[in-house]
C-alpha cells in the first residue's frame, strides 16, 4: 500500500482583495484545524514586532487541546538576510502539526523572501474580480447580510466603488445600516451612502490632477480625509481609476459608446471624461502614476506612521509637471561641433 502524501502545510495568501483573503483564509482553516480548537490553536504574528526564532518556537511546540496548530505571519518583508534564512529553515522543517500561513496584500517579487515563499508554499491569489463579477458577489453579499440589492444597484456599486470585494463589504455593511436589515436598497439610498462620495474621489480628484492643480487636490484631498473616508480605499480607488484611464487610452478613436462601455468602468456620464482626460496623458505619465501608487499602497500596508502624509506625498507625485523633453537634435549638433 502506498504511503499517503505528506499534505502541503506552507500556504502563501497574496492580493489586495480583503474580503478574497479572508475566504481563503477561512477555507484553509477549515480544511486542517476544528472549529472548535481555534481560539488557542490559531496565533497571529507581523514580522515587524516578533522575530523568526519566537515563530520557529511556537511552530515546533504541540498544542494539547488540538490535533494542529495554525500560525497566521504578515510582514514578512520586514526580514533581514540572517533572518530569511532561518525563515527558510522552517518552511522546510514544520512539522506535522503545524500550519503556517503568510498572508500579504503585495510581495516585491524581487526579494529573496517573495522567490522563497513563492517556492516552498502553496500560493493562493486574491485579485479583485472583473466587474461583471463582482456584481454577481455583490449582490451574494447583500443577500448574506440581510440586504435586498437587485443587479442593477449591484452594477452602480461596483461602478462607484471598484471591484475590491473588500471595500464593497464596508460599503454595503453601511448601507444596511443606511436602510435597514430586510430592506431593498434604492438608487437614492447609494447616492446618499455610497455613490456621491466615491465618485467625488473618482472623478472630481481625477481632474484636479490631470490639469496639475496641486492646491485644489491636497485641499480636495483633506477634506475627504477630514469626512472619514480611509487613506487605504483612497488609494486603492486612484489605482483603479488609473487602470480604467490605461484601458482607455488604447480605444480607438470614434469607437461606439456601447463599446466603450463594456471596455471602460465607471458612470455612464462619466465615461467621456475618462476618455478625455486619457488622451491627455502620455504613457509614460501613467507608468509614472502606477509607481506612485504602488509606492504608497506599499507605504500604507506596512504601518505607516502617518498615513495622511502617505496619501499627500502621492497627490504631490501625481501632480508633477512632466520632465521637459531634451532636444532630440543636441546631441548630433554636439557631434558636428566636434567634427568641425
Amino acid at each position: 500500500m502506498a504511503a499517503r502524501a505528506r499534505p502541503r502545510l506552507a500556504h502563501l495568501i497574496l492580493g489586495e482583495d480583503s474580503y478574497l483573503r479572508e475566504k481563503i483564509r477561512k477555507e484553509i482553516l477549515d480544511a486542517h484545524v476544528p472549529a472548535e480548537a481555534r481560539a488557542f490553536a490559531v496565533q497571529e504574528f507581523s514580522l515587524a514586532r516578533a522575530d523568526v526564532e519566537e515563530v520557529q518556537r511556537v511552530a515546533t511546540t504541540p498544542t494539547l487541546l488540538s490535533p494542529r496548530q495554525a500560525l497566521l505571519l504578515r510582514d514578512v518583508e520586514r526580514l533581514d538576510e540572517e533572518e530569511v534564512e532561518q525563515f527558510g529553515e522552517l518552511l522546510d522543517s514544520l512539522p506535522e502539526f503545524t500550519l503556517l500561513i503568510v498572508e500579504e496584500a503585495t510581495l516585491d517579487k524581487r526579494t529573496r523572501v517573495a522567490r522563497l515563499l513563492q517556492e516552498k508554499c502553496v500560493e493562493h491569489r486574491a485579485d479583485s474580480p472583473r466587474d461583471a463579477v463582482a456584481a454577481q458577489r455583490v449582490e451574494e453579499m447583500a443577500g448574506k447580510l440581510g440586504l435586498r440589492l437587485d443587479r442593477a444597484r449591484a452594477e452602480e456599486l461596483v461602478e462607484a466603488v471598484g471591484p475590491n470585494l473588500g471595500f464593497l463589504r464596508m460599503e454595503l455593511e453601511k448601507l444596511r445600516s443606511f436602510v435597514g436589515e430586510g430592506k431593498p436598497a434604492a438608487a437614492e439610498d447609494l447616492t446618499a451612502v455610497v455613490v456621491e462620495a466615491r465618485q467625488f474621489i473618482i472623478f472630481d480628484l481625477l481632474d484636479l490632477i490631470a490639469e496639475r492643480r496641486r492646491p485644489e487636490a491636497l485641499a480636495m484631498l483633506r477634506r475627504l480625509l477630514t469626512q472619514g473616508e480611509a487613506p487605504i480605499p483612497i488609494v486603492g480607488l486612484l489605482a483603479w481609476l488609473y487602470r480604467q484611464l490605461l484601458i482607455a487610452q488604447a480605444l480607438p478613436t470614434g469607437m461606439p459608446s456601447w463599446k466603450v462601455r463594456a471596455q471602460v468602468g465607471g458612470p455612464m456620464e462619466r465615461r467621456e471624461q475618462l476618455l478625455r482626460v486619457a488622451r491627455k496623458l502620455s504613457r509614460e505619465q501613467l507608468r509614472e502614476a502606477f509607481a506612485a501608487l504602488a509606492d504608497a499602497d506599499v507605504a500604507l500596508k506596512s504601518s505607516a506612521p502617518d498615513p495622511q502624509a502617505v496619501v499627500e506625498l502621492l497627490v504631490v507625485r501625481l501632480t508633477q509637471s512632466p520632465a521637459p523633453a531634451q532636444p532630440a537634435l543636441a546631441k548630433d549638433r554636439g557631434v558636428r561641433a566636434t567634427r568641425g
